[in-house]
């Protein structure tokens, strides 16, 4: 057989395989446009055609795992909003299934809604208006919890304490989700990120990683920038957020070097993050950072790369392990979405994060505490903590306690420089402080 023929010959093979690969693809959209026809026509009820589509896209996307996700149009605008920042609801944020048991929220912002109506961390929703929601995703619950402001909803809320559910009416508004909070609330509405504890500690809770986190962050940096010789990032409940801005957080305080990588199918690598030249406080700034069995994905970034390059020490509980990534592809000309998990990441070391479904304690997954750093709650200090992180949120109640502590110190002849009397009620938070103080010669 000459060259000619052979090549030939492989070319005749090649497309046959293409045109075999393509036939079995069109056989499949056959056979589900067929299905679908069907069940329009001859179903006892008249179904809706978009509804099977959204059902099918469902079924599919959902059968790959936890985090990959089919966006319907009414969704979509409320899953971009969370990292935009800024949407007409409540003002609660929430974290449910897969990483909580119920549907609980994690903060209310203040001065919202949801604030003025007294809901508080810790709370578990069970309805929203007539909806079941209590064991729903997120997700699933976005679109009734969010809407146009001026728009009533209620919810069912399930209180530790409270003898029965208790029922809230809310009226929806505007609300600019703030990402970034100190260590207290002023009364003018502002935060302060010096520590009460101790002014030389700057404290940063990231509540989640969205398109004004790291701007934010660097702010609230360089209003203490030269006061405090020591800070806090506080990661706990924080699920994650967009990894370009955990990236950039990454980089605040490293001078060079590799941050994270994400490796995709058959571990090619996607993409090496790493540090550019120029930090926003000095190597000689020592940080904490606290995380919890909460913390995940981007929040598990930042932990993983600052431990890693040595560059903080990790306080608290285990992290969540997540360690997969997410690509939001535009389907319907934009106007909905699939969310596709099409990565894994992995930090300077190359250690595993994510925590597979039968994943075993003793593996190695997720972020673990440094030596001599976990520091694990109870229900009771759980609640204490959930309280302080309350009060500490509004400023009316913050000052009175203030107020009250200094007029106790006051009589006993005590000093109230740098004294915060509820310290002790968050545990890990104390830890991190004598961490630092440590490190300070305090």
């Amino acid at each position: 057989m000459t060259s000619h023929n052979i090549k030939l010959l492989f070319l005749v093979l090649v497309t046959c395989a293409f045109c075999y690969g393509k036939a079995q693809k069109n056989r499949d959209l056959g056979d589900l446009s067929l299905a679908m026809d069907i069940i329009e026509q001859e179903y006892i009820e008249k179904p809706s055609r978009e509804k099977l589509y959204q059902a099918a896209m469902k079924g599919m996307i959902d059968s790959l795992d936890p985090y990959s996700a089919y966006i319907p149009v009414e969704s979509l605008k409320p899953f971009q909003a969370v990292f935009d920042q800024e949407f007409g609801g409540l003002g609660v944020s929430l974290d449910g299934p897969p990483r909580r048991d119920r549907l609980t929220v994690v903060a209310t912002v203040f001065d919202s809604p949801a604030y003025r109506a007294g809901i508080m961390p810790g709370d578990v929703i069970l309805k929203i208006d007539d909806f079941d929601s209590e064991k729903e995703e997120v997700e699933n619950v976005s679109t009734r919890m969010r809407g146009r402001e001026g728009t009533e909803v209620t919810l069912t809320i399930e209180r530790a304490g409270a003898p029965e559910p208790l029922r809230v009416a809310i009226t929806r508004a505007k609300i600019e989700v703030e990402s970034v909070l100190g260590d207290r609330r002023r009364m003018d509405g502002k935060w302060e990120f010096k520590m009460e504890a101790d002014e030389r500690i700057a404290y940063f809770r990231i509540e989640l990683f969205g398109e004004k986190t790291t701007s934010e962050l660097e702010s609230a940096i360089r209003q203490v920038s030269g006061q405090c010789k020591a800070i806090v990032i506080d990661l706990r409940d924080n699920t994650g957020g967009l990894l370009n801005a955990a990236t950039e957080i990454c980089d605040m305080f490293l001078n060079d070097g590799e941050m994270v990588s994400t490796l995709g199918r058959d571990r090619r690598v996607d993409e090496v993050y790493s540090a550019k030249q120029g930090t926003l406080l000095p190597d000689s700034v020592p940080m904490a950072v606290l995380i919890n069995e909460h913390s995940a994905s981007a929040s598990e970034v930042l932990a993983a790369c600052m431990q890693d390059r040595c560059r903080a020490t990790i306080v608290g509980t285990r992290s969540y392990g997540k360690g997969s990534v997410q690509n939001v592809i535009p389907l319907d000309a934009g106007m909905a979405a699939m969310r596709l998990t099409t990565a894994r990441y992995y930090p300077p070391s190359g250690r595993n994060i994510h925590r597979e479904k039968d994943a075993k304690p003793e593996e190695t997954w997720g972020v673990m505490p440094d030596s001599g750093c976990e520091v694990k709650l109870n229900d009771e200090a759980f609640k204490k903590l959930v309280e302080r992180v309350r009060k500490r949120s509004d400023p009316i109640a913050n000052g009175m306690s203030s107020q009250a502590q200094k007029e106790a110190t006051e009589d006993a002849g005590q000093n109230q420089e740098n004294s915060d009397p509820s310290l002790p009620d968050d545990p890990q938070l104390q830890k991190a402080v004598q961490v630092l103080q440590d490190k300070l010669g305090a």
